[in-house]
């Protein structure tokens, strides 16, 4: 009987790495080191495809909780396979509502699978 062998995260991460670096160049909120430790730390969650990866995190507010689909990039058709998956999983977390944020052309790609548009605006300091 051969034992069934648990790949570690940082082995997805440095297969997934490029597809998050790509999608980081239009932020400057986090470093793609900032985002491995925050994955080490287990604060994000690394969800790696094939060719593609999110990397998201729980934000509890005081009357629920929600999921930010902080980053993703890769093949867009395996992103979008990858999305009940991690719905289901958030549902069970007790999630309500899923974020994201990104460019315009994002809004047109998802609306189809029931994303919104919701407008955050932003003041430099």
């Amino acid at each position: 009987m051969q034992k069934a062998i648990k790949k570690s995260w940082k082995e997805d991460w440095i297969r997934c790495k490029p597809y998050i670096a790509k999608a980081i160049k239009y932020q400057d909120n986090y470093t793609i080191k900032d985002i491995e430790d925050k994955i080490e730390e287990g604060i994000f969650l690394l969800w790696a495809g094939k060719n593609s990866a999110f990397v998201t995190e729980f934000v509890v507010f005081p009357q629920n909780t929600a999921m930010n689909l902080l980053f993703c990039g890769g093949n867009y058709q395996e992103l979008e396979a990858m999305l009940p998956h991690i719905e289901d999983y958030a549902k069970a977390c007790g999630v309500k509502r899923l974020y994201g944020g990104g460019r315009k052309g994002w809004t047109r790609k998802l609306k189809h699978l029931g994303f919104e548009t919701e407008y955050l605006i932003r003041k430099d300091l």
